[in-house]
């Protein structure tokens, strides 16, 4: 079953640009994985603190697989110096 994740993420307002560019970086790298359907990169035109990831992976276990690839643990620890809160994870499945 195909999973789908929206995720916001807010930078400090210092680490907006490095935030921005390692978040590019990450999009590159995942829309490369098998079994990588959508991997978008937005950023909020009111906000540009503020960017919003939108993904869908194939199963659970691509999308597990996809967390510890090596340069997603690197983003992750990386993610506390340039966040200003936790990211909200929002998991949904399409109605229509």
């Amino acid at each position: 079953m195909k999973v789908y994740i929206t995720v916001v993420l807010t930078a400090k307002e210092s680490t907006s640009e490095k935030l921005k560019q390692q978040l590019l970086s990450l999009t590159a790298f995942s829309r490369k994985e098998t079994g990588c359907i959508q991997y978008d990169l937005h950023q909020n035109t009111k906000n540009s603190s503020v960017f919003v990831l939108h993904e869908v992976w194939e199963n659970e276990a691509i999308l597990e697989k996809h967390n510890h690839q090596e340069y997603v643990q690197a983003f992750f620890s990386l993610a506390p110096n340039l966040l200003e809160k936790d990211p909200e994870i929002i998991v949904t499945h399409p109605l229509a």
